[in-house]
């Protein structure tokens, strides 16, 4: 077979498994590349798929952006018909992403809520007339994430898998799928499948729900799409994550804080500390600190807090930055220049400004480095995490 690309067949077999009367068979080709297999001169896959980021999130958008025309699509959608409410199921990582995808949704108008997939398999929500249900999974195999769709499919609602491969249980059984086109992940904590997704969802609000007024009146998310890639890129070249991951290594464990679209980062953050340095780790909606996390800060328990977009919640987050300050535990704020954080921070990791969207998906690049040289400081085993798997097949 060439190793340009790998054809995957997308159709089940006949339920009585006779293959005797030939079908329409679909066929979805699939770049792929051997050398995007191996290490690449990388210590650790989970080091190379953090640098693989701004040309996956190019592949994200590729065909789906059109910056002369200002509009954004997705073909796959096809006709979903009307859409009056979003319930978004997934797992781990992709639970992080469904939260960014449910605030931007209700951000543009349209109620959405994200569910743990196994909440919502064992204890289902109502699911009115309208709604629609994203599944999303990076394997499209996830046991959790596909018994929840098929709880919504029994409720014949509409489903679509948010999926990074073609092919999988979740793309052949929801009605639609969209591939975020991330490429393959070898390590276990993902990386550059959460910064796809969270790219793929600014997209799929578009397609669903329209254009926001500030949309429509400056054009910012097209624009600021195609610049993604390199406003990572800047990230990647520029970080001081290495340095930040020396100074805390021997800490005793790791909170992170935002509000927000920064919520879900956070969580994201703490999850991929914990999964690869085997460190305590937790991520807190910034307001929630006072209600009873700020009872573990202490001087060596850091706080990372992102602190982006100038918004009204980057400005109460300050607010519980110094909070944490004042209880003498050392601040790394994630910081686009908008505000004063770095004045309350001891330490800074700095993204370069963008629409405030995707600010989240910069500082969770600095969040993923710092775990990385955290993890690799206390020579883990960064892309096989004890007791974990790339793809969790058991409920």
């Amino acid at each position: 077979m060439p190793t340009e690309t790998r054809a995957a067949v997308l159709e089940a077999p006949t339920e009585d498994h006779d293959f005797a009367e030939s079908r329409p068979v679909s066929v979805e080709t699939v770049d792929w590349d051997p050398e995007e297999t191996g290490k690449g001169g990388y210590d650790h896959f989970m080091l190379k798929e953090i640098h693989e980021q701004p040309r996956s999130l190019r592949q994200c958008i590729q065909g789906r952006v059109d910056e002369l025309a200002g509009t954004i699509s997705i073909e796959e959608l096809g006709d979903l018909g009307p859409v009056d409410s979003v319930q978004l199921v997934a797992c781990g990582t992709s639970y992080h992403a469904s939260l960014y995808a449910a605030q931007l949704f209700r951000d543009a108008g349209l109620p959405a809520y994200a569910f743990l997939a196994s909440e919502y398999a064992s204890a289902p929500p109502p699911v009115p007339v309208g709604t629609v249900v994203i599944g999303v999974t990076q394997s499209g195999e996830t046991a959790d994430t596909l018994s929840a769709l098929r709880e919504a499919m029994a409720r014949s609602a509409p489903t679509v898998a948010v999926t990074n491969v073609v092919g999988s249980t979740a793309a052949r059984e929801c009605d639609h799928a969209v591939y975020i086109r991330a490429g393959p992940e070898i390590g276990v904590a993902a990386t550059k499948t959460f910064s796809s997704q969270v790219t793929a969802a600014n997209l799929l609000v578009r397609a669903i729900a329209g254009e926001t007024a500030a949309d429509v009146r400056t054009g910012s998310l097209v624009s600021a799409l195609r610049d993604l890639p390199g406003k990572v890129q800047e990230v990647l070249d520029g970080t001081n994550a290495r340095e930040v991951a020396e100074e805390y290594v021997d800490a005793d464990a790791f909170f992170f804080i935002g509000r927000g679209l920064n919520y879900p980062v956070a969580l994201e953050g703490a999850l991929k500390m914990k999964e690869i340095t085997y460190r305590h780790a937790e991520g807190f909606a910034a307001g929630e600190l006072k209600h009873g996390p700020l009872a573990l800060v202490g001087e060596n328990t850091p706080v990372f807090a992102a602190v982006t977009g100038g918004d009204s919640a980057a400005k109460k987050t300050i607010g519980n930055v110094k909070e944490v300050e004042t209880r003498g535990a050392p601040v790394i704020v994630v910081t686009d220049g908008s505000t004063e954080a770095a004045r309350y921070a001891d330490t800074t990791l700095t993204v370069p400004e963008t629409d405030r969207r995707l600010l989240p998906v910069l500082a969770n690049v600095q969040y993923q480095l710092v775990a990385y040289h955290t993890a690799a400081m206390l020579d883990r085993s960064i892309d096989k995490p004890r007791h974990l798997a790339k793809s969790v097949t058991v409920e």
